[in-house]
């Protein structure tokens, strides 16, 4: 017999969190090289660490607001 609830809000935004997860990691492995011999000094590799990290977090991000919005939306209902 399936189920008649709703999928709860962490596992809608499974992946959202998954990708902020990983963009939060990523910030600080860029930020841990960038910072590696005292004053921030950032070569190539490093800056597509910073910009690739921060846009797994903007994409996390956009993913659970729209998980959270669909969320709230149904439960007016």
């Amino acid at each position: 017999m399936p189920s008649t609830s709703q999928p709860s809000l962490l596992s809608r935004a499974a992946v959202g969190f998954w990708f902020l997860g990983l963009g939060a990691l990523g910030l600080l492995r860029g930020a841990m090289r960038a910072f590696r011999h005292g004053a921030f000094a950032a070569d190539s590799v490093t800056w597509l660490w910073l910009v690739g990290s921060a846009l797994l977090v903007l994409a996390g991000a956009i993913a659970v607001a729209r998980a959270a919005r669909r969320h709230r939306d149904r439960d007016s209902d």
